[in-house]
């Protein structure tokens, strides 16, 4: 990612409540809601090592991805903030049922502790959501996917970005 100093500490830098997880997705959310255009090169090859910082079987990482994202709603989202939220609680009870089902209780109690500290830190949130929302301008919804993803790979069978359909984004 490139960035401009001027533009990263205008837009208040990264999150340090987000470790490891989705903090340039937060930062990336902000930059777009003060008028600045995220892009990409796909002609770029990245190399990502997965499971770096926390192996992908590790709760912790399953806590601090339910967690983090629960967390750039709360503050990013610019809409009405409740339903989006109910919507994306009953998703993730959806996928904390699935972890029961398959035996991985530990997963499970992941992100029952990422909604708990959700709702200890929402006052927080709801607070950097306003400050947020009085820096705002027009914001940018160049590359905003205008589908349910979580839809699209679970009952539409796509797997990769490439898979998604240029016509469902703004």
């Amino acid at each position: 990612m490139f960035i401009r100093a001027e533009e990263y500490h205008k837009a208040g830098g990264l999150d340090e409540a987000f470790f490891a997880h989705m903090e340039e997705i937060d930062l990336c959310w902000r930059l777009k809601s003060i008028g600045h255009k995220i892009y990409y090169c796909s002609d770029s090859t990245i190399y990502h090592v997965g499971g770096g910082t926390l192996n992908y079987m590790n709760p912790r990482k399953t806590y601090l991805n339910f967690r983090n994202s629960l967390y750039m709603i709360a503050k990013n989202f610019d809409g009405i903030l409740f339903f989006k939220i109910f919507k994306r609680l009953c998703l993730d009870g959806i996928a904390a049922n699935l972890f029961l089902v398959k035996f991985q209780f530990r997963h499970f109690w992941a992100v029952f502790r990422a909604h708990l500290s959700f709702y200890r830190q929402l006052p927080i949130l709801l607070k950097q959501r306003k400050e947020l929302k009085q820096k705002r301008v027009a914001f940018n919804r160049a590359g905003f996917y205008k589908k349910n993803i979580v839809f699209k790979k679970f009952l539409g069978g796509v797997k990769t970005f490439r898979d998604l359909k240029e016509t469902d984004f703004y």
